[in-house]
């Protein structure tokens, strides 16, 4: 299946490992001309490297250093971006994954800063790139995670935050539609990125058993027989975030093996 994503223009942020890579390199391995962000010059600079060796691409990918915490260097980074592609078609907003302590164990400062890192980086990200996405239309794919859909006590800043950007989606979808901007959400859960991989280990010696163990049990919550793999949830990005989906808006995919089983 043609997405339509043949010389289109994304931005990708908090690309330079795990699923904003995955979706990067999905992207490029398209036709679309990428520029992924993150705050580590140094794994960006490999991430783009890696994608243009795995892609045999020369030209169809640049980053831009970001920390989404800092207001100026998400704007700079955005304008940059945007810059740098001659316009804009398509923007994928990511953020970092934040602590997974309860409320109990999370301080006032770590909610400001996961406040900036999270919602109020989304935010500004779409301010300053709509102006672009406007000219011609375009689609804004927001990643969040599937667990803020029904959030739990672990997990304070998630919980908190991601709500906003679902909300932040469905005001947008509603009021930039007449400009043919497509605004949805994709919600992962059990893709197996880095971060999962991190919180199986935590899990593993947090309960005294094995990695394999802990991966088993997080498996038997999903109708599917396996966990999911950053390509296929790259996939579902590539296709919302593409003409080929013109008619999505104000929508959340989730990408979790059916672990949500509510029916609207």
């Amino acid at each position: 299946m043609d997405l339509g994503l043949d010389g289109k223009r994304a931005y990708v942020m908090a690309a330079s490992s795990g699923l904003g890579r995955a979706v990067a390199t999905e992207l490029v391995r398209e036709g679309a001309t990428v520029v992924i962000s993150s705050r580590d010059e140094t794994r960006l600079r490999t991430a783009a490297e890696s994608i243009r060796e795995e892609v045999e691409c020369d030209d169809a990918i640049e980053w831009v250093v970001c920390d989404l915490t800092d207001e100026e260097s998400v704007r700079t980074a955005t304008e940059t971006a945007i810059d740098r592609l001659g316009g804009l078609d398509v923007l994928v907003t990511n953020h970092g994954g934040p602590s997974t302590d309860p409320f109990s164990e999370t301080s006032l400062s770590a909610f400001d800063e996961a406040y900036r890192g999270i919602l109020r980086s989304t935010i500004l990200t779409c301010e300053i790139a709509l102006p672009a996405l406007r000219d011609g239309g375009g689609a804004i794919t927001n990643l969040v995670a599937a667990s803020a859909l029904e959030p739990s006590a672990s997990g304070a800043l998630g919980n908190v935050f991601r709500p906003g950007i679902y909300g932040l989606s469905k005001v947008l979808a509603e009021e930039f539609g007449a400009d043919d901007v497509r605004v949805n959400c994709v919600s992962p859960r059990g893709v197996m990125s880095d971060r999962i991989r991190y919180k199986l280990s935590e899990l593993a010696e947090r309960e005294g058993t094995s990695e394999t163990a802990a991966k088993e049990r997080r498996t038997d919550e999903l109708p599917l027989s396996d966990l999911g793999t950053p390509e296929s949830f790259a996939r579902a990005v590539a296709y919302i975030s593409s003409p080929a989906a013109a008619y999505i808006t104000g929508a959340s995919l989730p990408v979790d093996g059916g672990w949500h089983r509510h029916a609207f």
